[in-house]
């Protein structure tokens, strides 16, 4: 699969998409104070456990498997400033995930925010 960085610009596109899925993978106190319309929130440090047990030994915990069960779907990360949604994106597209990162992260969206 892909891993493919977006323009924050872009994101709006894939908020009412049903076969887009948007990770908020700050801190949870980030996501309840602002994030991106639509978006759900899985915290970067759970995520990066999970991907790391995936890529050991195949195995993904209920929780994993509730947010990341349909592997046809696009996934579409942000963090705070970016990087850190393109390392998950890498290792998500290696597990063979359709998945998309922010440029710029969070703080570069100028869209819809809940």
């Amino acid at each position: 699969m892909s891993c493919e960085m977006i323009s924050s610009r872009k994101i709006d596109y894939y908020v009412n998409d049903p076969y887009a899925v948007i990770i908020d993978i700050r801190v949870e106190e980030k996501y309840k104070k602002a994030h991106i319309k639509g978006a759900v929130n899985f915290e970067y440090e759970l995520l990066s456990t999970e991907l790391n047990r995936m890529l050991r030994n195949g195995k993904a915990s209920l929780e994993f498997r509730r947010y990341f069960g349909d592997r046809n779907k696009i996934y579409v990360f942000y963090c705070d400033k970016g990087a850190v949604s393109l390392i998950v994106c890498d290792k998500m597209s290696k597990l063979g995930y359709n998945c998309k990162s922010i440029v710029g992260g969070f703080d570069a969206y100028k869209g819809g925010m809940r």
